[in-house]
């Protein structure tokens, strides 16, 4: 169904048609529309209203809504559905899919539905339970096509058949031994065009990325863009074939973690966006206003401390939002491209050095443009020559502080685990404030009787 901006917004139309209490245009107006447009007109529609919409779906195309939802919308969905329809919309998921959806679900609630599941789907799940979320075994899915190595290409092809309805979007036919050893795989292309009695050893690629569950996410999507992959097989400690993971899963990785590290940076999370208690979100975002509340109570701390010097020159209150302005950019500039280095592998913490003084050139090379100019602006607005060089070394080193702090901090905080866009957002506008200030008035009260 498309929307022209002239239109009614899909939500409002499933709005009215819920409160007119028609129950024949409803299914009618689903049934034509795509999965990722239900999606979003669930997302803005009230709590009491989302389960209606899904319950009103085929469960088919109901789990093709479910995998398009943000996490805070998907929880709110299952809040207010029964066990007994997420029964249902479970049996249809892929088991990565339903693993997602399960641990969303409050914990009591999570005994009953697994008992109520077949004994091989509730199987699955358990066994993806126990994989951390952001790691390889957290996304892969168990559906995989596996024939012995022996087999020969028609024998692999009479196994896609029976799975048929098991496995969606095949890519590839994973060549594993009588132990579940992983041994090469043939992709779908080489299959069909083989030799009907050829047998899969003498047609399979061997040169194959290796994935293991314990993998970190973001670690798997950089394996695949590297390898240009449209699908991974993921193999235990053992190098048994356990599972796989698609490039749809991918793309949601890549997505998660790039909306992460964008609100990280503000000192929020993804999820808060979605958010609707005002609790909540204040909850979310205090902890990191109040980084910034302390760093700025220093700020004014180191200003009151160099109170003399600032009304000797009076000028020197002129610039003190420059100041902090041009190391606050310089230090985001840094901090942003490590961050991205450090996410898409670019970066390791062995470049530490190399980035390091790479950033500290440029942050010399800019303060130097951007002194000169302010020593001409001094000079030529308010006459005062010496206080226009004081200036412009003080910009100098505050980029060169700023370039220093905005990369290293990433760097320091992977090397201890912690995921640098959470972090450097607010440490970086804290201390740049702080050291500026000093540097600034520091300068000033060291060179007063020279000014």
């Amino acid at each position: 169904m498309e929307n022209n901006a002239t239109e009614i917004p899909v939500h409002e139309v499933i709005r009215q048609i819920m409160d007119s209490g028609d129950h024949v245009s409803l299914p009618a107006l689903l049934t034509d529309m795509h999965p990722a447009d239900i999606a979003e007109a669930l997302r803005r529609l009230d709590d009491e209203h989302q389960p209606v919409i899904i319950l009103q779906l085929p469960a088919e195309q109901a789990s093709d809504v479910i995998r398009e939802l943000d996490d805070s919308t998907l929880e709110r969905l299952l809040n207010n559905l029964s066990d007994h329809s997420i029964i249902k919309l479970l049996q249809e998921l892929d088991s990565d899919d339903a693993a997602d959806v399960v641990a969303i679900i409050d914990k009591e609630r999570i005994p009953n539905i697994l008992q109520a599941l077949p004994e091989k789907d509730t199987i699955d799940l358990r066994t993806l339970l126990l994989h951390d979320e952001e790691t390889a075994g957290g996304i892969m899915a168990l559906e995989i096509v596996a024939v012995n190595q022996d087999s020969t290409a028609q024998d692999a092809l009479q196994s896609l058949r029976s799975k048929r309805n098991e496995v969606d979007d095949v890519y590839n036919i994973y060549a594993i031994d009588r132990r579940g050893i992983l041994r090469g795989l043939v992709s779908l292309k080489d299959v069909v065009l083989a030799d009907p009695r050829a047998k899969l050893r003498d047609i399979m690629s061997t040169d194959v990325p290796i994935i293991h569950p314990e993998m970190d996410q973001e670690e798997v999507a950089h394996i695949f863009h590297k390898y240009d992959l449209v699908a991974a097989p993921v193999v235990d400690s053992a190098n048994r074939l356990v599972g796989r993971i698609t490039f749809d899963d991918i793309l949601d990785v890549v997505e998660e973690e790039t909306n992460e590290d964008v609100t990280m940076m503000a000192g929020i999370t993804h999820e808060a966006i979605s958010e609707r208690s005002v609790f909540k979100l204040s909850w979310v975002r205090l902890p990191w206003l109040l980084v910034a509340f302390f760093g700025e109570v220093i700020s004014a701390i180191v200003m009151k401390h160099f109170n003399v010097s600032s009304t000797k020159i009076i000028i020197s209150a002129y610039f003190i939002p420059l100041i902090m302005a041009m190391g606050g950019n310089t230090g985001i500039q840094s901090a942003t491209i490590v961050i991205r280095g450090l996410a898409t592998g670019e970066f390791s913490l062995r470049d530490t050095g190399a980035r390091l003084l790479r950033e500290i050139g440029v942050a010399l090379l800019n303060g130097l443009v951007i002194a000169t100019l302010l020593f001409i602006v001094v000079t030529v607005w308010l006459k005062e020559t010496n206080f226009g060089i004081l200036l412009g070394f003080a910009m100098i080193f505050v980029l060169f502080m700023a370039s220093f702090m905005g990369t290293i901090i990433p760097f320091v905080l992977k090397r201890i685990n912690i995921d640098p866009a959470v972090a450097t957002g607010p440490f970086i506008t804290t201390t740049n404030d702080v050291l500026g200030l000093l540097v600034y008035f520091g300068m000033i009260h060291l060179f007063s009787q020279w000014l």
